[in-house]
């Protein structure tokens, strides 16, 4: 799981941002180098994949939460020296609200074990 947020403090958020893994041969290790899909939990089943959620903390709305409908992928760049490193992007929708939106350009760099 790769979880982060923009701001300094729970004061100035505005959204949260969590990639968990889904890797049916190896669903504790770390992931090789390489392009994943992300999509909901149902699309990565049985395959190895990314599913995400999207937490717009000024309305407390989710993206990709259950059913919500999600389509991306995320490149993991380097898997060396306890550090993951990689891009993401992708598109989500709120199923409650019909409200979409657009991630790109995204990066994360994690420590691991």
């Amino acid at each position: 799981m790769v979880s982060s947020n923009d701001g300094t403090s729970a004061a100035d958020q505005t959204f949260g941002i969590t990639l968990y893994k889904d890797f049916e041969e190896d669903p504790v290790g770390n992931p090789a180098p390489g392009t994943y899909p992300i999509g909901t939990v149902v699309d990565v089943s049985g395959i190895d994949g990314f599913w995400v959620v999207y937490t717009d903390t000024q309305n407390d709305t989710e993206f990709g939460s259950g059913t919500d409908a999600v389509s991306g992928s995320l490149t993991i760049i380097s898997n060396t020296n306890n550090e993951l490193k990689g891009t993401f992007e992708f598109t989500a929708t709120n199923n409650q609200t019909g409200e979409s939106i657009q991630v790109t350009n995204g990066k994360f760099s994690a420590a691991i074990d």
